[in-house]
């Protein structure tokens, strides 16, 4: 992990899966992430499903780690983040392991401190997973 997602992510080994945060805007954010044949988040050479949930929740938690650490934040971790629902999210393959993984995130809503967010994954230019998140955050 860069030392710059260490001081956006809460996540740590073997769950911290991002390899980078690519962009990120007030409402929109994008991140990498490659997967090892040998990560417990592989099957069959094939990432399994909740780990393309958990690939777009974690580019959420980098995006708001940067924007808090832009706004003077000590380790820029956005706190009390958490997952709260899923919606609409579309497996359309699972990608093999070794592939690098496009994580796009944008900002559809927000009530409070409850986040509602849109989220693709694509991998050779093509989308493997989309859907909507509703996060605490």
């Amino acid at each position: 992990m860069s030392l710059a997602l260490a001081q956006l992510l809460p996540h740590r080994a073997p769950m911290q899966w991002l390899n980078a945060l690519t962009s990120c805007t007030e409402t929109t954010a994008t991140a990498t992430a490659c997967f090892g044949e040998n990560d417990f988040a592989v099957a069959d050479g094939k990432v399994i499903e909740t780990a393309l949930v958990e690939c777009v929740a974690q580019t959420v938690a980098a995006a708001l780690g940067q924007r808090a650490q832009a706004g003077g934040g000590k380790t820029g971790m956005a706190a009390n983040g958490m997952l709260v629902a899923v919606s609409n999210f579309k497996i359309q393959s699972r990608p093999s392991a070794g592939k690098t993984l496009h994580i796009e995130v944008r900002e559809v809503r927000r009530l409070g401190l409850m986040l509602l967010i849109a989220g693709t994954i694509s991998c050779d230019g093509q989308t493997v997973a989309n859907g909507e998140l509703s996060l605490y955050a």
